[in-house]
């Protein structure tokens, strides 16, 4: 199978005054401008191994990661897929503990809901090391069990999906992008997307309107009552920015100003939503942040660590974290909080 190389847009305005610390950005889409300050930026402890495409969420104080791929790029064998759960507890970050074990997954989403995660899909290698590949996307679907330390298996996907993403809006399960691998040939680009309510005694998958895009490594995020699927690399292995929203009273995708930055910055990248909007960072370390309110994005900074594969999720309004993936330096274990200034018009 082939993968490809994870290595016009309106222009920011960015002024850095090093005294002061002050980010002057011009706001995409909407012609005004906002003073914010640069992200305020901690390092909590890092990964014992480096992980990418791996499921992540954040569940009553503390980061959870699961599965993930643990070797090279474009070299897959089962013995190179995490199967652990991580849990780092975001009070007092100094180390992180195995709380569960599951099957081996690389491609998969993870969310948090009503205290307990939700896997979704992924991938599983079904060759040894040096084999010949043989990947095969899942319809895994399970809940995690904290008083058994055990995962339990949900109705499954309608066909396998990895190299998706997934978000939550109330108690619905949305589940955007993704292509079903089944063995050593090119994977077969999902045209679909799919809601599950976990409000459910046994959750069922239902489709909803077909999206006007087929995409995988995609970033999906809700905010506002809606979802937002940005970035990724289409069938025709052309790489975006392009973004998304659906709109779950009206059963509508319509499109939005596209994340700033070059074509490749979509692919692999990570979004998160709040109550101020989408949170999005990408390969070149740049933090985004777009505001339904003004429909445009606003530049915060940029991380330590850039990369991409990875995973950025919300701990509160005002605080994010950025979580594994790999850059041109290799695979990055650095663990990064970050504190967000509000702007005007949040305060």
């Amino acid at each position: 199978m082939s993968f490809a190389n994870p290595f016009k847009l309106r222009t920011i305005a960015l002024t850095v005054l090093m005294a002061g610390w002050t980010v002057s950005v011009a706001l995409v889409g909407s012609g005004a401008e906002e003073t914010v300050a640069p992200l305020k930026i901690t390092e909590l402890a890092p990964l014992s191994a480096p992980v990418t495409a791996f499921g992540a969420a954040i569940l009553d104080g503390s980061l959870y990661v699961y599965g993930g791929h643990l070797g090279t790029t474009h070299k897959y064998s089962s013995d190179q897929q995490a199967n652990k759960l991580l849990r780092l507890n975001l009070a007092k970050p100094g180390q992180w503990e195995t709380v569960g074990e599951g099957p081996r997954r690389t491609g998969l989403a993870m969310v948090a809901h009503k205290g307990t995660l939700y896997r979704i899909g992924g991938w599983e290698a079904r060759n040894a090391a040096g084999e010949k590949q043989q990947l095969f996307s899942s319809r895994d679907f399970a809940r995690f069990d904290f008083k058994s330390g055990a995962w339990q298996e949900l109705t499954p996907l309608p066909r396998g999906r990895s190299s998706h993403d997934a978000a939550m809006l109330g108690d619905m399960l949305y589940v955007v992008g993704g292509w079903e691998l089944k063995g050593d040939g090119d994977g077969e680009w999902h045209d679909t997307a799919l809601v599950c309510d976990l409000s459910q005694a046994q959750p069922q998958w239902k489709e909803i309107a077909k999206p006007p895009f087929v995409i995988r490594a995609l970033a999906v995020a809700a905010t506002g009552g809606k979802i937002y699927a940005v970035g990724g690399m289409d069938d025709g292995n052309d790489t975006t920015t392009a973004m998304h929203v659906y709109d779950p009273n009206s059963n509508q995708w319509s499109k939005a100003p596209a994340m700033p930055g070059q074509n490749m910055d979509g692919f692999g990248m990570s979004a998160f939503g709040t109550s101020r909007g989408l949170f999005a960072s990408c390969r070149t370390g740049e933090v985004q942040q777009f505001d339904p309110a003004i429909n445009g994005w606003i530049s915060l900074g940029k991380l330590n660590h850039p990369r991409m594969s990875h995973r950025l999720l919300a701990i509160d309004d005002q605080h994010l974290v950025v979580v594994g993936g790999v850059s041109r330096g290799g695979k990055v274990t650095a663990v990064e909080s970050l504190e967000l200034k509000l702007t005007a018009n949040q305060r």
